[in-house]
């Protein structure tokens, strides 16, 4: 239990560095005296090179130590969020960021497939969901205490104590969960196979389909958490970075995931996916809509809590397709497509946002929702009449 507590908490610290920019784009844009619309390349940046790297990483994560894997990424994780926090210019903080992406991939890239290899059958619903679950509070965690700790006491110094805490959390990491492991538990492929694999393994129409899902509902919510930030900030809400950090705090309903990936293993994942995606869509127009903090809260909630719900289904179903000794190259393809979808959205919006404002947003991003919704229809439906 002590490894999945661990797990756990250094998947969500690692997650959190992605996300921590999002709250604070006015004060990035004061410290650095740039216009407060390109301060959203920060996330931009971090995201897409996080996504990325699960490309690259997800054959990596088949055939090396998982836990190693995961230590080494925290100790290099610590020291790229040390250099955002000292460096003078906008151009160096970008790359700064790129470089945390990097290094925060490969801590959820490893400890996905851990969880799911070292699990019970039986339980494995449920830890897989508490990872995700860690993942989805990352982002939380990121934008709240950040939004919190800035209004206080500054990014930098708040960036310092992070890479700190980071530092301590791979020492635990590595006391925990590196162990003797047994070298024919390995895979002995060499990498430039398990590199063709995982190519196979992305235009395999069963798996094809739940990754181009991936990709629209992330493109969605993180298009909308993004842009709720310049929302938030601008009139009539004028709020301040604590402020937008609270509203975030309504993503902790992101804590149904493990309860949601148990679930789905008695009454059906379909029962589970559906749902959720409407009340993600339900909460892109509560949010989109109405000028009300209380109806703005309400749809963070949802859009956390249906977001995180078919998650882990999706992760589960994503397992069933692939080979065991590929799962790792397989999850990490599904979360490639997802924070890609994020990434590109937070670039790409921001012609749509300009021109059209918060409701071109809203209409964008219920869009991508939608055409997730149709595919995962198209997919049950193919489902039954193969039955």
């Amino acid at each position: 239990m002590s490894k999945v507590v661990v797990a756990f908490t250094i998947t969500m610290l690692a997650v959190s560095t992605v996300f921590m920019t999002q709250s604070i784009f006015l004060e990035i844009s004061e410290s650095f005296k740039i216009d407060i619309t390109q301060a959203r390349f920060s996330f931009g940046v971090v995201s897409l090179f996080y996504s990325a790297s699960f490309f690259f990483i997800g054959p990596v994560a088949d055939k090396y130590d998982l836990p190693k894997i995961a230590v080494t990424g925290l100790v290099l994780l610590a020291m790229a969020v040390l250099f955002a926090s000292i460096t003078p210019n906008f151009s160096l903080f970008i790359i700064a960021m790129a470089l945390i992406g990097v290094c925060a991939a490969s801590i959820p890239a490893a400890m996905f497939p851990h969880i799911a290899t070292i699990s019970a059958e039986n339980k494995a619903g449920f830890y897989v969901g508490l990872i995700v679950a860690a993942a989805t509070l990352g982002v939380t965690f990121g934008r709240v205490l950040m939004g919190l700790m800035t209004s206080n006491i500054g990014w930098q110094f708040s960036f310092r104590i992070v890479s700190g805490v980071l530092f301590f959390l791979s020492a635990v990491s590595f006391i925990i969960l590196i162990e003797k492991r047994n070298e024919k538990l390995r895979n002995h492929k060499k990498l430039f196979k398990l590199y063709v694999n995982l190519i196979r393994l992305m235009f395999n129409p069963q798996t094809l389909s739940l990754l181009v899902v991936g990709f629209g509902l992330y493109f969605g919510f993180l298009g909308m958490v993004t842009f709720l930030t310049y929302r938030l900030v601008a009139p009539p809400f004028n709020f301040s970075s604590g402020e937008v950090g609270w509203i975030s705090l309504a993503g902790i309903s992101a804590l149904i995931a493990p309860f949601s990936g148990n679930i789905s293993q008695k009454i059906g994942t379909s029962k589970i996916i559906f749902p959720s995606l409407l009340i993600c869509l339900l909460s892109f127009q509560l949010m989109g809509w109405f000028q009300s903090i209380t109806l703005t809260t309400l749809g963070v909630l949802l859009l956390f809590f249906g977001v995180y719900a078919c998650q882990p289904v999706i992760f589960l179903l994503i397992g069933q397709r692939v080979p065991r000794e590929s799962i790792g190259s397989a999850s990490s393809l599904y979360i490639f497509f997802c924070i890609g979808g994020g990434s590109l959205s937070s670039i790409i919006l921001g012609p749509v946002w300009r021109s059209y404002g918060w409701h071109g947003i809203t209409a964008f991003c219920s869009i991508s929702l939608l055409i997730s919704l149709l595919i995962m229809s198209f997919n049950a439906a193919h489902s039954i009449s193969d039955k």
